[in-house]
C-alpha cells in the first residue's frame, strides 16, 4: 500500500541520512505492529540515506528522496503523498516542508528529537524563527532533560514537549546475541577465543590512529588479534584502502571474505547496514566519529552485544548514551592514542573487571528498550485525536 492511493492513513518520516533512518526503522517497526493498515513514506536527504533505508525499509515502506524545501515542490509532493501525520526525526527543520504540511492539515510530530548546545546556541541567534516553526509542533519527543529545555528554550509549549528516550537504542539485533555472533565468526573465520579489535563508524584521521593501536597490540600484547574497521560513509573507502596501501598494510574486504574468505587479520567493511550486528565478534570496541569532532555515534549498538566501548571526548551526539554508560561502568573515554592503548592493556591484564564491564554494557543496553514504542504511540494518538 502506497501514500496517495487509497489507505486509511499515510505516515511520511523524513530522516537526513543514514543514522536517522535506523530511528525510522525502530519506528516503522513498532508503528507497524499498532497500526497494520497504514501506508508509511520514508524521505532522505542523502543517497546513501535512501539505499540503506531501501535495503533494510524496502518491503516496508515508500523511500523516496526528500523534496528541495522550495514551495512549489514541496506542494507537489504534498498532494501526491497526501500524508495524515509527518514526523521530522532527531533535528529536521525544514521551513517550506513544515508550513505547507501544517497548511495541508496534517500533523506533525518532531520524535527522537536532540539539540546539542552547539546546535541551541546558533538557533538562539534566530530564536523568533525557529519558534514559529516549533509552533507546527503538535508532539516533540526527545531524548533527554537538557533536549528538552533547549527546545523550550527556543519556543517550543511545554506541554508537547515529552522526554521519552533514544529510539536507536531499541534496534538491539534480531534473534540471541549469541546466534548472530556465531554467524559472524563463521563468515570472518574467527575462533571464539580469538580476539578482535573493532573501529566503528570511523571518520577521516581515525583509522591510522586505530590502526598503530592495533599493531601495537598484536606486537605486545595479544598475537592473534583481528582488526575490523567499518568506515562511517562508505564513500571514504578509496582512502582508506589507499591509506593501508602506503603503510603497507594488507587487508581483505569484506565483500572479498564473503567469496573466498578471510585471508588476512585486517579487515575493511566495504558494505552499510552490517555494524551493529558485527560488533557481536568484537572484544575490543572504539567507536567513531570521537576522535575527531564528528559528535560521536551510537554506542549502544556494541552494548546491547555486551561491549564495553571506548570512544574520544567528541560525544556530543550520544552525550546521554555515553553518560548511562560510563555510570554503569562500561563507557570508557579516551583523550588519545595512548589512552586507548592504556585501556585495552587493562583490560587483557585484569579479564575479570572486562567481564564486569561487558555485564554492565548489555543491561544497560537492555535498560533502554521501550523509546521506539513510546514514540510510535504519540504517532497513533495523533491520528485518533
Amino acid at each position: 500500500m502506497e501514500c496517495g492511493k487509497d489507505r486509511a492513513h499515510c505516515i511520511w518520516f523524513h530522516a537526513s541520512s543514514v543514522g536517522e533512518v535506523q530511528v525510522a526503522r525502530a519506528l516503522v517497526s513498532e508503528l507497524k505492529a499498532m497500526l497494520p493498515d497504514a501506508a508509511v513514506v520514508l524521505s532522505t536527504m542523502t543517497e546513501q540515506g535512501r539505499k540503506v533505508a531501501e535495503k533494510q525499509l524496502g518491503g516496508e515502506v515508500q523511500c523516496i528522496n526528500a523534496p528541495l524545501d522550495l514551495a512549489g515542490i514541496v506542494d507537489r509532493s504534498i498532494k501526491t503523498l497526501q500524508p495524515s501525520v509527518y514526523v521530522c526525526l532527531e533535528t529536521e527543520l525544514w521551513p517550506n516542508i513544515l508550513l505547507s504540511v501544517k497548511k495541508y492539515g496534517t500533523r506533525i510530530a518532531l520524535l527522537n528529537g536532540r539539540m546539542s548546545e552547539k546546535s541551541f546556541r546558533r538557533y538562539r541567534l534566530i530564536r523568533g524563527f525557529i519558534s514559529t516553526l516549533l509552533s507546527q509542533f503538535s508532539e516533540i519527543s526527545v531524548i533527554q532533560e537538557a533536549d528538552a529545555n533547549r527546545y523550550i528554550s527556543l519556543g517550543a509549549a511545554p506541554e508537547k514537549v515529552r522526554v521519552l528516550g533514544n529510539a536507536k537504542y531499541d534496534l538491539a539485533v534480531n534473534g540471541s546475541a549469541e546466534d548472530t555472533a556465531e554467524k559472524y565468526r563463521q563468515l570472518l573465520g574467527i575462533d571464539e577465543s580469538q580476539p578482535v579489535l573493532m573501529a566503528g563508524s570511523t571518520h577521516s584521521g581515525e583509522e591510522q590512529i586505530l590502526y598503530d593501536v592495533y599493531q601495537d597490540l598484536k606486537a605486545n600484547k595479544e598475537p592473534g588479534l583481528v582488526f575490523i574497521v567499518a568506515p562511517r560513509h562508505i564513500e571514504r573507502l578509496p582512502e582508506i584502502v589507499a591509506l593501508f596501501a602506503e603503510n603497507g598494510v594488507v587487508f581483505d574486504l569484506l565483500s572479498d571474505i564473503r567469496k573466498v574468505g578471510r585471508k588476512t587479520d585486517v579487515i575493511i567493511v566495504d558494505s552499510m547496514g552490517e555494524l551493529a550486528k558485527m560488533y557481536s565478534v568484537a572484544t575490543y570496541v572504539f567507536c567513531g566519529g570521537s576522535l575527531v569532532a564528528r559528535g560521536g555515534h551510537n554506542v549502544m549498538e556494541a552494548a546491547v552485544h555486551g561491549k564495553p566501548v571506548f570512544y574520544g571526548p567528541s560525544m556530543d551526539d550520544f552525550a546521554d548514551a555515553a553518560q548511562m554508560l560510563e555510570s554503569a561502568g562500561a563507557g570508557y573515554p579516551v583523550a588519545s592514542l595512548q589512552g586507548l592503548k592504556e585501556g585495552i592493556r587493562n583490560f587483557i591484564s585484569q579479564p575479570e573487571e572486562y567481564e564486569y564491564a561487558a555485564k554492565q554494557a548489555r543491561k544497560t543496553a537492555m535498560q533502554q528498550v521501550g523509546s521506539a514504542q513510546k514514540q510510535a504511540q504519540l504517532i497513533v494518538d495523533m491520528l485518533a485525536a
